[in-house]
This record gives C-alpha cells, structure tokens and sequence, in this order.
C-alpha cells in the first residue's frame, strides 16, 4: 500500500515519518500562509479566533499556550485579550520565524511572550503551568498521535485550566455538507493556487478534512483524556467547529 499521510483512516502510518511530512510541507507553505487563510475564510478567521479566545473564559487573562500555533495568529489574539503571557509553540521553524516577526513587531523585548520548537506530544513546559491551551486547525496535522496529544494538554494545564481547539469540520445539513465537499475540491484548491502558487497541500487539506474525526468523536476522545464539560460550537454554517473544556479543578 502507497502511504498517503493525508487518508486520516489509513492504518499502519510510520508515525516519524508523517511528522517529518506535515513538518517540511509546512515550512514551504509558510510564507504564503497567513494570505491563504485570510482569503479562504473570507477574512472570518479573525472572529472565529477571538471566539476561541473568549471560550477560556478568566484563564484567557493567565498564561496561555498556542499549540501547534503555525504564524502564532491565536497567540497574538490571545495577548490582544488580555493574556499575561503567551507561548508559541510549533513544529515548523519556518512558522515559528514568521510568528516571531509578527508577536515582537514593536514590541522591544516583547516581556510576556515566549517561542519553543517541537512536538505536539513532548511539550518543554512543567504539569499545570499553564491557565489556558489554544490551537488552531492543528488537530488533523497530529493526528498520527493525538491522544498523546490531548494528555499532554490536560498535563501542562493547570486545574480548572480550560482549552478551545479550533478544527474544520463537515456541516450536518447534507446539502451545506455537499456544498462543502464541492468547495473543498474546487474552490479552496483555486484560492491556494492563486495565494501561494501550490495545489498538493491543499489536497492534503481535504483529504485530512473529510477522515478527521467528526466532532461526536472527538468529544469523546477529549472526555478520554480526562477533560470535563466539553462542548463544541460550530461557526461558518457547521464548516468550523470549535471544541472546548476544562481540565477538572479537584
């Protein structure tokens, strides 16, 4: 069998071997990336964003990790509400370079801001650490070992710590879900042509989109790690899903 890292339901993926995938791919998408999203969101990617900001809740205001955090857009909305500190973590170190331009852009030393590189699995950062963990369309790109993943949220947060996991989706309504699939295989691929001049991550993207987890499901894997009161929100007609929760307080 040919490896396709982007067919989430393909058994048998050398686990090393997809980070190594979705790493490189990422580091050659990143200075294109910031425009792909603006433009295929429809520019909505800011509200959804501070949607998930506010779902932490008063832990949006302590420390707050962007995990996975690409050019670190939900760590800079976090600091614009209110965070004292903010991490950025990710994989690529192109996205990091970008975030680091974008989160210290006249900002001198940039007190209350910290950059990391790494796996989403092994996070540098000590057990309860942190108030609040926020990630963004990330999910599907660690799929390969998320539930190592969701532990290693639930640890670095602190109790009563809360999360919001911001993930594309499938509408339920089968006529906005067909809408939806037609968009993935037509009009998503021709913004990303035209933003960043490339077409294969933008078939990684729906590939991962519809073998992702359906929010049902992956409720049910956070409930699994240990998280409480999970819920998820869906925006952009049920396209987006936001999931969020808290790490139990006892």
């Amino acid at each position: 069998m040919s490896k396709n890292f982007a067919d989430l339901t393909q058994p048998g993926l050398n686990s090393r071997e997809r980070q190594e995938f979705v790493t490189a791919l990422f580091d050659d998408l990143a200075p294109q990336y910031d425009r792909f999203n603006r433009a295929v969101s429809l520019y909505r990617d800011e509200a959804w964003r501070r949607n998930a900001i506010h779902l932490l809740q008063e832990q949006s205001r302590g420390v707050v990790l962007d995990l996975a955090a690409g050019t670190g857009d939900l760590a800079n909305s976090a600091r614009k509400y209110g965070a004292r500190q903010v991490h950025v973590f990710d994989i690529s170190h192109e996205m990091l370079k970008l975030a680091q331009v974008k989160l210290l852009a006249g900002n001198g030393a940039s007190a209350g801001v910290g950059f990391a590189q790494g796996s989403a699995h092994l996070l540098p950062f000590r057990d309860g650490s942190v108030n609040g963990v926020v990630s963004g369309f990330a999910m599907r790109n660690v799929f390969h070992f998320l539930d190592d993943v969701l532990r290693e949220i639930y640890r670095v947060l602190q109790p009563g710590g809360r999360f919001a996991i911001l993930e594309l989706s499938q509408p339920r309504n089968p006529l906005l879900r067909l809408g939806f699939r037609v968009h993935l295989q037509t009009i998503m691929p021709l913004i990303g042509r035209l933003t960043t001049g490339r077409q294969s991550p933008f078939s990684y993207l729906r590939q991962t989109t519809m073998t992702f987890l359906r929010p049902e499901e992956f409720k049910l894997r956070l409930e699994q790690a240990g998280f409480q009161e999970v819920i998820w929100k869906r925006q952009l007609l049920g396209a987006i899903a936001i999931h969020a929760g808290i790490k139990p307080a006892g």
